[in-house]
């Protein structure tokens, strides 16, 4: 028990050495060290996944803001490629933003982390059977499966230092997020219609593209029919760019 004592208050003084006395019989120099050595090593995975978060910031509140993570957040995984998730829960579910921090940073940084998400994803592991040339409109359109939907309330693609909104804009952002043939991580910008086009796709894999889009008509209260043409030619550029890979077999 007493060295277990020792655990605690020696991980308590790393997390947070500000606040918690190093322990007795630590030299100064040496715990110093090992401080910087952890929290350097942390920040590191952290401005690999989050570089604009980290520039919008500045150095001083990003330090800030990774340390209060370092010293708050109980991470639930021994990865080290899992540390930028951490991060991004640790914003969305325990940071209580304060005045001298945009209100944007939560959805800034999901935008960030899903890049390496989806670089990093083996959703592709095993694919079912398809046809990349298959008519969508007939068949039952096969999305990319390492692809999200994505809607935020704030610009999240223009952010930057020199853009940097108090309030959101009246219209939400909609954009697909996928890993292309290549490998590359690829971001569109589209439109209400077309983000629920393709999540009508991935929630029920059983529609043809016919029917997914005679849903949107629905949805929309639009006419039958009034959305097939444009819905045809939708599918087949997602196709085109890699977002749908063809007709499932």
């Amino acid at each position: 028990m007493e060295f277990q004592h020792y655990q605690r208050a020696f991980t308590a003084h790393i997390r947070d050495p500000r606040g918690v006395a190093r322990p007795k019989g630590v030299p100064a120099r040496r715990m110093k060290v090992y401080n910087a050595l952890l929290f350097n090593n942390l920040e590191g995975f952290l401005l690999s996944c989050f570089p604009v978060s980290r520039k919008i910031l500045g150095k001083r509140r990003w330090g800030r803001l990774v340390r209060a993570f370092f010293r708050d957040h109980a991470s639930h995984t021994p990865y080290f490629r899992q540390i930028p998730e951490e991060f991004l829960k640790y914003l969305q579910e325990e940071w209580v933003s304060v005045p001298d921090y945009p209100a944007f940073l939560p959805e800034l940084a999901h935008y960030e982390w899903v890049e390496l998400e989806l670089d990093t994803s083996s959703r592709d592991a095993e694919m079912p059977v398809y046809d990349a040339a298959g008519d969508l409109m007939r068949g039952q359109p096969l999305l990319n499966p390492v692809l999200r939907v994505l809607a935020y309330r704030w610009p999240v693609h223009r952010l930057s230092p020199r853009y940097r909104p108090d309030e959101p804009p009246e219209q939400p952002t909609f954009t697909v997020a996928f890993r292309d043939s290549q490998h590359e991580v690829r971001f569109i910008l589209v439109n209400p219609a077309t983000a629920r086009l393709l999540a009508l796709l991935r929630e029920e894999p059983e529609l043809t593209g016919a029917q997914a889009v005679s849903r949107l008509e629905a949805e929309m209260a639009l006419a039958e029919g009034a959305l097939q043409a444009h819905g045809a030619a939708l599918l087949a550029e997602m196709r085109e760019r890699g977002a749908i890979l063809g007709r499932r077999s």
